[in-house]
């Protein structure tokens, strides 16, 4: 039996390529050749195109579809689900609906698409073009008020203003920043930027997997989050996610039919989602929806609950059904590390005893020794991600308290200022 030949579009990893190897799936990642330095050289089961050129992208795709036929399109990275729902479309596969992947990229679209469901599950908000506007905003809504981007992630260029002076001082600073960031992270991507009303409450999250049908496969776990606000950062990054969740049964089975209304509000299919909530006093809000596994959510439920994400990908791109039945609920966390203070990166703290935590799992450090490190409001990345499972809960909590008490991204003055 010939196995299916899946295209991976935009970006890789090298977990999603050695999953399907693993796995004995025939793939080849399809990249944006302006993102790719050396092409022919880094990887196999690589092709290039132009992905600012929509014609070429699918003139690439039909060349490899002849050589090879292709049975199935995955996408990891937000920015390219566009095109992988185009690519789709081009090839008659199951894919992400046109208008449901403009939805999931741009958060201008996806709140309108909110606004129709049949009840309120998401914050007023309008895109703002200069400080005119966000006065206008300001003036018939109540403080905290968010700034955001409509078409980034990770948290980057989100800030939150607690009166008129701060907001309009967040928006001079991103208005500074905003052109650069997009260019580092979203080339070619016209900046958009949003105001919005700040839910207060917890931050948790689901995932979804929605079939040829529109209907949407809900998993039972739901993730909770510590924002940098929850653990005394001036920032508004996610810190932690954690499974299992403490919240109620009753608080859970909201949270997940809430999820389920987003994704049918938007008209995804064919997809797996990620839905980000905000569990304020009226009810679970949602902050917005990603046409993709969550981050981190393949080895999340895969330890915690035994669930293979990955793979329920590759079946709705196949046009199967998903399989999200848990077979087990283990604790796992992980956990994003940002300087509490911007400046030159100089180390983590007790490093050396975290590396030695019986629950660790993965330590990845992605700031350099003397690079300058800063808030992710201000456009920056973590320094370090910290991965931590056991099959014992005690010890678990253990070892999460130690790296809560004892573990920090340690920074200097940067004296070429």
């Amino acid at each position: 039996m010939v196995s299916p030949h899946l295209i991976i579009v935009g970006d890789s990893t090298k977990v999603a390529r050695s999953y399907l190897s693993d796995h004995g799936f025939d793939f080849t990642t399809i990249k944006d050749k302006r993102l790719t330095k050396f092409p022919e050289k880094r990887l196999k089961h690589r092709v290039v195109a132009d992905f600012s050129s929509r014609q070429e992208l699918l003139h690439v795709v039909d060349t490899l579809h002849a050589k090879k036929p292709i049975h199935g399109v995955l996408v990891i990275y937000e920015r390219f689900i566009g095109d992988a729902s185009a690519i789709a479309a081009h090839l008659g596969l199951p894919g992400l609906p046109r208008e449901a992947a403009e939805a999931c990229t741009d958060k201008f679209v996806m709140r309108q698409k909110f606004s129709a469901a049949p009840q309120k599950i998401s914050p007023d908000f309008a895109v703002i073009t200069s400080e005119e506007g966000v006065r206008a905003f300001a003036e018939v809504h109540d403080f905290p008020l968010i700034l955001k981007p409509a078409n980034l992630s990770k948290s980057l260029l989100v800030s939150k203003a607690v009166d008129l002076e701060e907001l309009l001082q967040n928006y001079a600073k991103t208005m500074r920043n905003i052109n650069a960031v997009y260019a580092k992270y979203a080339p070619g991507v016209t900046p958009k930027l949003l105001i919005e009303e700040f839910m207060e409450g917890p931050v948790h999250s689901v995932d979804a997997f929605v079939d040829a049908n529109g209907e949407p496969h809900v998993l039972d776990a739901v993730v909770d989050y510590q924002t940098g606000y929850d653990i005394g950062f001036d920032d508004n990054f996610h810190y932690s996610r954690l499974l299992p969740s403490a919240l109620p049964a009753e608080t859970i089975a909201r949270i997940r039919d809430v999820a389920a209304l987003g994704c049918k509000a938007l008209g995804m299919k064919n997809s797996p989602a990620h839905i980000e909530i905000i569990l304020t006093t009226d009810g679970p809000r949602i902050v917005e929806i990603g046409a993709r596994n969550g981050g981190y959510r393949d080895r999340m439920h895969g330890l915690s609950n035994g669930i293979d994400l990955e793979a329920n990908a590759i079946r709705l791109s196949l046009g199967q059904q998903p399989r999200i039945s848990a077979t087990k609920s283990e604790p796992i966390g992980v956990f994003e590390l940002f300087p509490k203070t911007p400046g030159i990166f100089t180390g983590i703290a007790n490093e050396d005893r975290l590396r030695e935590l019986p629950s660790l799992v993965s330590l990845s450090i992605h700031a350099k020794e003397g690079q300058f490190v800063g808030t992710s409001s201000d456009g920056y990345k973590m320094c370090a991600v910290v991965i931590l499972h056991h099959s014992n809960s005690d010890q678990f909590a253990k070892d999460m308290a130690f790296l809560n008490d004892q573990v920090a991204v340690q920074t200097a003055a940067d004296t070429t200022a």
